[in-house]
């Protein structure tokens, strides 16, 4: 399971509707419904614009959502096409796109790039607030056509659950072109502080201890490979049979027998 990861509470509106709407919400996922900013750690809340994950140290701060209709941030995750780092990993560059499962989606950034390059993507989030906020994006355009992305028919709708004990449960139920890893380790030493996402991802969800056995499973599950984002400078989790070197990070591929 997940190291040190942090809890999180969910604060209420004063819409009564929408707040009882939340409030149960916040039960199904495990998180603690709340009225007032907490005095310590992360809390997320709905504003005008759907989910927003905050932190009790800076609760005025822009905070950080899952931005799947932010077009503009897409666009430049998706400068480089099919010929960028991660649409390589994927083969991109030279297949069609394929099936996808995303098994740490995060805030679902990588997700979104891979469905817009045309894979159908299925993004699995087992920390509750951020698939609450994964959910909640996918919601909002889902129930607003003119804001959905010209590739949204390829986003399938996010699961909540770990991506091992999903992927293992009815297996035969699940068929993955390619499977993808982005865990979540303690960084090899930096020369600069990490951007505000990857400092609270790192906090909130904690280290993936269990990501090599997640690796092990997807083997087994993926139609053509395994994809594991890593630090540029961090040892393989095991041997790939390709890598993809970006200037900060690295992708290594592990081709399974029906590649």
């Amino acid at each position: 399971m997940t190291e040190a990861a942090a809890a999180v509470a969910w604060r209420l509106g004063a819409d009564r509707a929408e707040s009882a709407q939340d409030r149960q919400h916040a039960a199904n996922l495990g998180l603690t419904p709340i009225t007032d900013v907490p005095a310590l750690g992360f809390y997320i809340e709905r504003d005008d614009d759907g989910l927003v994950l905050r932190h009790a140290a800076d609760p005025a701060g822009t905070g950080l959502r899952c931005a799947l209709a932010d077009t503009a941030e897409l666009a430049d995750r998706q400068a480089g096409g099919r010929r960028s780092p991660l649409a390589r990993a994927f083969g991109l560059h030279r297949h069609a796109p394929m099936r996808v499962l995303d098994t740490t989606a995060g805030l679902a950034r990588d997700a979104a790039t891979l469905a817009s390059l045309g894979c159908d993507v299925t993004a699995i989030e087992r920390q509750p607030a951020l698939y609450a906020l994964i959910e909640d994006a996918t919601q909002r355009i889902h129930t607003m056509p003119e804001q959905r992305p010209v590739w949204w028919s390829h986003w399938q709708w996010p699961v909540h659950a770990d991506a091992a004990d999903w992927l293992s449960a009815d297996a035969g139920r699940k068929a993955f072109d390619a499977i993808y890893i982005d865990p979540m380790f303690a960084s090899p030493r930096r020369k600069s502080a990490p951007q505000k996402a990857l400092a609270w991802l790192a906090e909130l969800a904690g280290t993936d201890d269990d990501a090599p056995a997640l690796l092990e499973i997807a083997r087994v599950h993926a139609r053509r490979r395994v994809v594991v984002k890593q630090h540029a400078r961090a040892e393989p989790m095991a041997p790939p049979d390709l890598q993809i070197r970006g200037r900060a990070i690295r992708f290594d591929i592990y081709l399974t027998p029906r590649a």
